[in-house]
């Protein structure tokens, strides 16, 4: 049974979306405030986690920092913020997804599954080893000049996407089909800050450029 955290202060909703959940055959855990979500999290180590922005003791988006520091665990943030620049801020903090206040239960539900799918075709690439220049994958790690650089489930699928298929240029539909496995409906900020992301990581590491964006297409290993 796989398990979700659910770090949310508005005890109604928690309860709305762990009923909900757990009619999905979800192992469902929650607190209520930032700082007790941390600590759950390194307690049950979740499969996924659902966080609310506006929290007591800990921010959300302090909270989401800290996570980081141990856990690579998808997380969609769920919060009333609308602006397309809170959304990018998040993600390039390491949020996998972002889903705005009010949602539909099953659109939650459709965001938790692709991402719990993502991640265990991660967890099932075990057997591939992929190098290109001075990035190896193996096993789900990924080293940088012998350096293992930790990125999220996310980064680390599409990383992986562009070494296996080094002179493929992906456009980001096909990007976003090929990790979310669902429609694209014009979504680049999401893609456009994961390569950021990506990019920002390698960098600390080497001042080569490896992945090349390819004006009006998409992009490519370099």
């Amino acid at each position: 049974m796989r398990k979700i955290a659910i770090i949310e202060d508005d005890a109604d909703i928690c309860g709305i979306i762990t009923k909900f959940l757990i009619d999905y055959h979800y192992e469902v855990y929650s607190a209520s405030n930032g700082k007790e979500g941390v600590d759950l999290c390194q307690k049950v180590l979740p499969d996924l986690i659902i966080l609310d922005l506006m929290l007591p003791l800990l921010s959300g988006d302090n909270v989401l920092r800290q996570l980081r520091i141990f856990a690579d665990t998808p997380v969609i943030v769920v919060s009333a913020k609308t602006m397309v620049q809170s959304k990018i801020e998040l993600l390039r903090m390491g949020a996998d997804d972002y889903i705005t206040k009010p949602f539909n239960l099953y659109e939650l539900l459709a965001r938790i599954e692709a991402n719990l799918k993502r991640t265990k075709a991660n967890a099932q690439k075990t057997e591939i080893h992929l190098t290109y220049r001075d990035i190896k994958i193996e096993n789900c790690t990924v080293s940088i000049k012998g350096e293992i650089v930790q990125f999220t489930s996310t980064e680390l699928a599409i990383l992986a996407l562009l070494l296996q298929y080094p002179q493929k240029i992906f456009s980001k539909q096909n990007l976003y089909e090929s990790i979310w496995q669902e429609a694209y409906a014009y979504d680049n900020d999401t893609i456009n800050t994961h390569i950021s992301n990506i990019r920002k990581k390698i960098k600390k590491y080497t001042s080569e450029e490896y992945i090349e964006t390819v004006w009006g297409i998409g992009y490519k290993l370099k």
